[in-house]
C-alpha cells in the first residue's frame, strides 16, 4: 500500500499512512505552511492555541469555538484566507463548530479552509498560486 500523504511504501500496517507520516503532528504541518506562507511575501496571524488539560476550565482556549488556527493575508495578492491545519490521517476531521465557521465563512464570500500540507497547496493552486510541493 502507498502512503495517501508521501506517496513511500505505508507497509503492513493497515493504515493509509507510513510511519513517518503517522508521527507528523499538527504543529509540524502549521509551522510547514507559515514558513511557506511568509517565504512568499504573506502575514500569518496565528490564532492557535494549546488545550487546557484538567482544572476548572478544562479544554477552554478563551477563543470563539470552531474559529480557525491561522488567518493569512498577503497583500501582494490581495488574498486573505483562514485556515485550520490537520495532521496527516485527520485533514477531513473538523469538528461542528469548525464545520460551521467554514461555511460561514463560504457564505460570506471569505476564503477558508482544512487540511495539512497538500490540502492547503491544493486551495492555493485554485487561486493562482504555483508552489512546489
Amino acid at each position: 500500500m502507498t502512503c495517501r500523504h508521501c506517496g513511500k511504501d505505508a507497509g503492513r500496517a493497515g493504515t493509509p499512512l507510513c510511519a513517518d507520516c503517522r508521527r507528523i503532528t499538527e504543529s509540524q504541518v502549521q509551522e510547514k505552511i507559515k514558513g511557506f506562507w511568509r517565504s512568499i511575501g504573506g502575514f500569518v496571524n496565528d490564532l492557535s492555541q494549546g488545550y487546557r488539560p484538567g482544572g476548572r476550565r478544562h479544554g477552554s482556549t478563551r477563543q470563539t469555538k470552531g474559529l480557525a488556527d491561522l488567518y493569512l493575508q498577503h497583500t501582494g495578492r490581495g488574498l486573505a484566507l483562514w485556515w485550520e491545519t490537520k495532521r496527516p490521517g485527520e485533514e477531513g476531521e473538523q469538528t461542528d463548530d469548525q464545520v460551521k465557521f467554514e461555511r460561514r465563512n463560504e457564505a460570506c464570500g471569505i476564503p477558508s479552509g482544512h487540511g495539512g500540507w497538500p490540502e492547503f497547496v491544493v486551495k492555493l493552486q485554485s487561486f493562482g498560486f504555483t508552489t512546489l510541493r
